[in-house]
């Protein structure tokens, strides 16, 4: 253990538990994404209960993809748009226990840090540490992690809380999530996060 969180002053970070991921029609469909919702919620529920700061945030871009930069250059030229703005997709699922008034964080790039309000909110809340569920893992979550660990926040990643999409590698073979998993923990565990599940987080919170 690293990080027993016996300050109290931790904030959970729910990334981008959107529909897109959830839709088999969509170009962002990831295959597991289901599999992770109950531990998410689980997290969301134990912070709620210790009267903890949890954060919802949302990935979106401007309709006109005005403010897409390089988020589109590893995507298939005729694939469909994701995360847009305004779409029944880029709302979180019903089953995740976000409530009117949360607070919710929008970004536009991997990091959830990048553009955004999200350390303001962590600075009104004193917050020292941050743990990290959602998807994608080694995407929008890695890089988050990664962030929050260079602006000096104490990082719990949530192993069994955070799912992606099977990948290629760069001879164009397929990767599966699991190895994917396994190699961001691993890179993340060596020097910028506690690598931890969500019992062990409900857990220290009491």
């Amino acid at each position: 253990m690293i990080y027993d969180l016996a300050h109290r002053q931790v904030a959970l970070l729910v990334i981008d538990v959107q529909r897109e991921y959830f839709d088999p029609d969509g170009p962002a469909f990831a295959e597991h994404a289901r599999d992770i919702v109950g531990n998410v919620n689980r997290l969301v529920d134990a912070f709620r209960a210790n009267g903890l700061p949890v954060v919802f945030v949302k990935h979106a871009h401007r309709v006109d993809g005005s403010d897409a930069g390089r988020m589109g250059d590893f995507s298939a030229p005729d694939e469909e748009d994701s995360f847009v703005e305004g779409t029944p997709r880029v709302e979180f699922i019903p089953e995740l226990h976000v409530e009117p008034g949360d607070v919710v964080v929008t970004k536009r790039r991997y990091s959830a840090f990048l553009g955004t309000d999200l350390e303001a909110v962590l600075h009104t809340a004193r917050t020292r540490a941050v743990v990290i569920c959602g998807l994608m893992t080694s995407f929008c979550c890695e890089t988050t992690a990664r962030d929050a660990h260079g602006r000096d926040y104490e990082v719990l990643f949530a192993a069994d809380a955070v799912e992606g999409p099977d990948l290629e590698d760069a001879d164009g073979c397929e990767v599966p999530h699991d190895v994917v998993l396994a190699s961001t923990v691993t890179a993340l565990g060596a020097g910028f996060a506690e690598i931890v599940t969500t019992d062990e987080v409900v857990a220290r919170l009491g």
